[in-house]
């Protein structure tokens, strides 16, 4: 269970629909996925996975940036994918919410494979980049 879901007790509407619990079709499901599909949010996420790649070649981490560190060498080995992943995220005519909701986390989760710590990528990032590109296209 999540921090926030401590705090709240309650879970986000992305954690729902990412489960199932509540359908992209519907409701709150229904504006919570118009969101995530809309092009200015999913060109947020996009540039967000961009910025990522950017900072995993720098040879040193900000010090102006409260970011999490990034595992350098392993985003620099999926470069190709993640900025693939971006690319689809803006020129996709159709994408599954779902996809959008793994994108975020993959850049705003400090679980995401992008800031584990130690630095052991052991092919997880190839692997969530992967599944949220085939999440993405689903359905489409």
């Amino acid at each position: 269970m999540g921090w926030l879901t401590k705090l709240f007790g309650r879970r986000s509407l992305d954690d729902e629909l990412l489960s199932g619990e509540l359908s992209p079709e519907s409701g709150e499901g229904r504006e919570r996925a118009e969101q995530l599909v809309s092009p200015h949010h999913r060109a947020a996420c996009a540039e967000a996975l961009r910025e990522l790649v950017e900072d995993a070649d720098r040879d040193h981490p900000s010090f102006f940036s409260a970011n999490l560190r990034v595992q350098r060498w392993p985003i620099r080995e999926n470069r190709v994918g993640i900025l693939t992943l971006a690319r689809e995220l803006e020129e996709l005519a159709v994408v599954n919410p779902v996809g959008v909701i793994l994108a975020d986390r993959l850049v705003q989760d400090g679980e995401s494979p992008m800031y584990a710590y130690p630095a052991r990528d052991n092919g997880a990032i190839a692997q969530a980049v992967e599944h949220t590109r085939e999440v993405l296209k689903e359905g489409t």
